[in-house]
C-alpha cells in the first residue's frame, strides 16, 4: 500500500542532520504522501553541512486536524533550534493523538516536549532511519486502527 491520500509534516531547523531529514521526507513523497516542510523561517533554514531547504508552511498553519503525522528530525549539535511555533506544533499534534516520529536530538524534543519516551517512533540515531520510516508506512497503511 502507498501513503497516497496521507499529510505529513516534517519540521527543519538551522543545523538539521541532512539524513534525518531528506530520508523521511523523500521516501514518504515516492510513497505518495504530501508532505510539507515547516521551516523555522520564511527564508529557510541551512543543515548542518550547508544544505538550504526552504519551507512549504508556517508552523501556526498548519491543520493538525488534516495531519497523519509529524516528523522531528534532529541536529548534529546540541538540542534543534525550533521555533516557539514548532514547539506548539508538536505539543497541538500530540494533543491531537496524531502519530509523532523523531530521530535522535529529535526524538529527544519529543519527549521534552511532550513526555512521550521509549516509543518506537523514536530513534537514536540515523541508522535507524530505515525502521523508522518502515514504521511510518506501517502505521499510515494499517487498515485495522
Amino acid at each position: 500500500m502507498t501513503l497516497r491520500g496521507h499529510s505529513i509534516a516534517i519540521l527543519a531547523y538551522p543545523g538539521y542532520q541532512e539524513l534525518e531529514f531528506w530520508y523521511p521526507l523523500l521516501r514518504s513523497r515516492e510513497e505518495g504522501a504530501a508532505v510539507a516542510v515547516v521551516a523555522s523561517s520564511v527564508e529557510g533554514c541551512e543543515s548542518f553541512l550547508g544544505y538550504p531547504v526552504i519551507g512549504d508552511v508556517e508552523a501556526s498553519q498548519v491543520d493538525v486536524d488534516g495531519l497523519d503525522a509529524l516528523i522531528v528530525p534532529g541536529t548534529v549539535e546540541g538540542r534543534p533550534s525550533a521555533t516557539e511555533a514548532q514547539l506548539q506544533l508538536i505539543r497541538d499534534a500530540h494533543a491531537a493523538g496524531r502519530r509523532l516520529y523523531g530521530a535522535s536530538t529529535g526524538a529527544a524534543l519529543v519527549t521534552e516536549v511532550t513526555g512521550l519516551a521509549d516509543d518506537a517512533r523514536l530513534v537514536a540515531d540515523a541508522d535507524e532511519l530505515p525502521a523508522l520510516v518502515r514504521r511510518l508506512h506501517a502505521d499510515l497503511t494499517d487498515r485495522s486502527g
